[in-house]
Parts: C-alpha cells; sequence; structure tokens
C-alpha cells in the first residue's frame, strides 16, 4: 500500500522498519524537467520533515522531507546518472531513498507497528 505526503507530492510504502521514499506525478508536474539532484548518504540520520533530498527542476526547485525519524538504508545511485528513470517511473524505478524508522533502530523488528 502507498501512501502520500507533503501535499500528495511524496509517496511511500512501509515494509516491517524500512520505508522507501519518491515522488509523485504532481510533484513532477511542478518540477518540470529535472535538471539535478542532490540524494543523502546511507547511514545519514534524519528526523521527521528534515530535507533528505533536493531536486532541481526546470521549473522550480523542490525539497523531499522526511515522513520519519530514522537513518538512510539504502539511496537510488542510479538517479545521480539516469534521471530519466525518475520522471518516466516516479512509482517504481524511480524511487528516492529508504529509510529505517527510529521504532527498529534498537535493534528489534516492528513489522507490525504501522505509525508513521
Amino acid at each position: 500500500m502507498m501512501n502520500e505526503y507533503d501535499e500528495g507530492r511524496i509517496w511511500f510504502k512501509k515494509k516491517g522498519a524500512v520505508i522507501t521514499v519518491g515522488l509523485t506525478e504532481k510533484a513532477l508536474e511542478e518540477i518540470g524537467t529535472v535538471q539535478g539532484i542532490q540524494l543523502p548518504a546511507e547511514g545519514d540520520e534524519f528526523t521527521q520533515d528534515d530535507v533528505v533530498v533536493e531536486i532541481e527542476g526546470a521549473k522550480v526547485n523542490f525539497e523531499v522531507i522526511s515522513p520519519a525519524d530514522g537513518g538512510v538504508v539504502s539511496v537510488n545511485e542510479g538517479l545521480n546518472d539516469d534521471l530519466e528513470s525518475l520522471q518516466g517511473d516516479p512509482l517504481d524505478e524511480g524511487w528516492l531513498f529508504k529509510l529505517r524508522g527510529a521504532a527498529g533502530a534498537d535493534g528489534e523488528e516492528s513489522g507490525d507497528e504501522e505509525e508513521v
């Protein structure tokens, strides 16, 4: 199941304690042609509403904020070389980063927890 936040511009999917985050079509329409992207590094820690990704667009620059407290466990490095996948397939190949929610940071699996 996919959820949206930031007025429907950002989507996230939660599987266990890991949250995958990406842009919606609505955000891409606002941004225009993506000209550059600044992704986080694996291991970076964020709190909810921190800016995690910065995107330079033809129309506007856009900031992706974190849906929860946690640490980055994976980054879609392919976007550095292929911004087309972000615009061509934003709900699958165009994911931005994966965050392990703070609830799972203490070593316990929190697969039953659905709060974000």
